[in-house]
């Protein structure tokens, strides 16, 4: 089975502008992105094989996650494969215990020409908009049904809950972002929400969680159970948690969703098309509201014409990273 660019479909959240030369340009590196996946595929059938243990397993998983932030920090070398305003450090950069990473939807947001503070009203100017805009818009009013169904004025915390009656405290969405004026003083800005990740020793919770769920997943596919409802609901909690427990300040996005689509080609034997929106839905929905969401919109990729090349057969593998656990 060969992985293409068809399994990484582009972000609408980084289509600021509508000029579809830019776009086809962003399309590209879903090409870095199945190159890389082949070669963990190739390398998860080595290391898998090698095992008999569901911590072995749990751990092969983990290694792959290390390994692809590895081929992450490399691919921020090439042309077109840094995020803008991102420094190159940033890839190798562990999220700190009290230096969360933060990101900010609602309307006007990623516009052409808008976006801009008015001051006087605390809202954003209107400009164009373009599919950015229109998907930060979407999961701002995913965030604001969540504070209105909990009746919350200032945080919502989301608490994922494991098989084992675990739970475990992920993003956090706060409606109160601030921001600094020439003055040095604070404003909230009107229909924006932040999200903010997860103290680490939750995040490092969350991704322990994730790769038993792989593991258990590898197990079945090694006793030859054909996939189920109840195994694919498994691999959808495994992409919650992952998201939910990020590790890297730069390039998480792209080294998760690598890492999705390799597993579920290893314990599925399926090229599954990862959703375009997959990261922010996950940061941003409830664990039973995002299950629902993905389960509905699950799907697997098809034949990509060009992208399915040599250069993918041969594919790249990761060089393994030692220590540590946007398109990103």
């Amino acid at each position: 089975m060969l992985i293409t660019a068809a399994s990484f479909p582009t972000p609408d959240l980084i289509k600021v502008t509508n000029n579809p030369g830019q776009w086809d340009q962003q399309e590209g590196f879903a090409r870095f992105q199945a190159e890389a996946a082949n070669g963990s595929v190739a390398w998860l059938g080595e290391r898998l094989g090698a095992v008999a243990t569901r911590a072995e397993r749990s751990m092969a998983f983990a290694q792959l996650y290390r390994n692809l932030a590895e081929w992450r920090f490399e691919t921020a070398h090439r042309a077109g494969g840094r995020s803008p305003n991102s420094e190159l450090e940033q890839y190798h950069q562990s999220i700190g215990p009290h230096e969360p990473r933060t990101s900010v939807f609602g309307p006007r947001l990623r516009s052409e020409g808008g976006g801009q503070l008015d001051f006087s009203t605390r809202r954003l100017t209107d400009g164009i908009p373009t599919p950015a805009s229109r998907q930060s818009a979407l999961i701002g009013t995913i965030i604001e049904a969540r504070f209105a169904a909990r009746r919350t004025v200032w945080c919502c915390r989301t608490r994922s809950t494991f098989r084992t009656n675990g739970v475990s405290t992920g993003t956090c969405c706060s409606v109160d972002w601030p921001w600094p004026t020439s003055v040095g003083s604070r404003f909230a800005i009107d229909e924006l929400y932040a999200t903010k990740t997860a103290e680490h020793t939750d995040r490092w919770t969350l991704q322990a969680e994730a790769f038993g769920l792989l593991a258990d997943l590898e197990e079945r596919r090694s006793a030859g159970q054909a996939p189920d409802a109840e195994a694919r609901r498994a691999f959808v909690q495994a992409t919650y948690y992952l998201y939910q427990g990020p590790e890297f300040v730069r390039g998480g996005d792209a080294t998760i969703r690598t890492l999705l689509v390799a597993a579920h080609a290893r314990v599925f034997d399926e090229a599954l098309k990862v959703m375009q929106d997959v990261d922010i839905r996950a940061m941003t929905m409830s664990q039973r509201d995002f299950t629902k969401y993905a389960v509905q919109n699950y799907a697997l990729a098809g034949p990509s014409g060009p992208a399915a090349t040599a250069q993918q057969t041969a594919a790249h593998r990761p060089q393994e990273r030692a220590n540590g656990l946007e398109r990103g």
